[in-house]
């Protein structure tokens, strides 16, 4: 099991591309793996051929875990892995375990005869049904797709794992608006968004404050020197989070460039697992579907994510107390309370919100 980012500990088997017998080619795709990022198809170093597979697919284990083995032709084929037992998947053998399978009367439908998990069937007579619908008809079930369970997966385990806590604050964007409306006036492509401001203000906090640019990795925090910020990017494939590289060095038409480059690979699904590592903080930017607030669970990996709401008209009270229509934004930012205690969590966000409210005159080079 190949390590394809910097905390990736363990990846899930996703596809076999070959099976026992088969011959490869160097660079031909052998299995796909899907990290805490995305799925990645996994090539050949060289030419040989598989001799038996030890991971089955869904099978999740930690980097370095030997998935197969193969003949490079150099070697004898014999010393590559065990020669003499009968075929099975470690799935299929914990599965007969726990069911009380004897493995001598199982037939094996995998390649060559190999005992897969399927063909272990529990003798229990009892068998698990669906419970019918009013309508009478059973709910069907809907198997899902790798970038799908891939989703699932690392989101349950963020939620269960990091210990999060949120920060909300409602943000005047009178300032924000007024820029936005004066810098696409210009008529250079491509346009500022929102997400833009969002992402550079985030970079530039990530610059002041570097003692917020950290995440945890393997019991310790982890210093990072780049000001990385990633982007939610929901497309048909599910949901994925490109990284802007040292946003809080960018100006925001380049911050806009390069995200235009990422959002568009995202949704093609055409993302490589480098493009998805990395960062302290992400942005998932909500506010075209009409929502105050987004509260959202921390990307694996990161230590921060920040919630963006809609845009919305209220009324405040002036300095003299009476009302004012105001357009206002919900913001909340989930931290992890391993990396930042409330105090500095907060030095963080305000920072973040100055930058929002920047004016005119304070507009980065562009």
């Amino acid at each position: 099991m190949p390590k394809l980012g910097l905390t990736m500990t363990e990846g899930l088997l996703a596809e076999w591309s070959l099976g026992p017998g088969d011959l490869f080619a160097a660079e031909q795709t052998v299995f796909v793996v899907e990290s805490d990022k995305a799925a990645n198809e996994i090539a050949a170093p060289g030419a040989g051929t598989l001799l038996e597979i030890v991971v089955a697919v869904s099978e999740t284990v930690p980097v370095g875990t030997v998935v197969g083995w193969w003949d490079d032709g150099v070697r004898p084929a014999a010393s590559a892995g065990p020669a003499v037992r009968r075929p099975m998947t470690p799935l299929a053998r914990r599965r007969a375990e726990r069911e009380g399978v004897d493995l001598a009367t199982v037939q094996g439908s995998g390649p060559g005869g190999r005992v897969v998990a399927r063909d272990v069937v529990s003798p229990s007579p009892g068998q698990a049904v669906a419970l019918p619908q009013p309508d009478g008809k059973a709910p069907a079930r809907v198997e899902p797709g790798h970038a799908m369970a891939t989703m699932a997966r690392r989101m349950t385990a963020a939620k269960q794992e990091t210990p999060h806590f949120y920060l909300a604050l409602d943000v005047d964007c009178g300032a924000l608006l007024a820029r936005r409306a004066r810098l696409n006036a210009e008529g250079v492509s491509p346009r500022l968004s929102v997400t833009h401001f969002v992402i550079g203000a985030l970079g530039r906090a990530l610059t002041e404050l570097p003692l917020a640019n950290r995440v945890w990795s393997q019991g310790a925090p982890l210093q990072l020197e780049a000001s990385d910020v990633g982007v939610a990017v929901h497309g048909e494939r599910g949901l994925f989070v490109p990284i802007v590289r040292n946003a809080g060095t960018l100006s925001l038409r380049q911050i806009a460039a390069q995200s235009q480059v990422l959002v568009g690979r995202a949704r093609d699904g055409r993302l490589s697992g480098v493009e998805m590592t990395g960062g302290a903080v992400s942005v998932s930017n909500a506010g075209m579907f009409n929502v105050r607030y987004l509260t959202p669970i921390i990307n694996p990996g990161q230590a921060m994510i920040l919630g963006v709401g809609s845009i919305q008209p209220v009324f405040r009270p002036d300095a003299s107390g009476q009302p004012e229509l105001r357009r206002e934004m919900g913001l909340v930012l989930a931290c992890d309370h391993r990396i930042l205690d409330g105090v500095a969590a907060l030095r963080f966000f305000h920072r973040v919100v100055a930058g929002l409210q920047q004016t005119d005159s304070d507009d980065p080079p562009r």
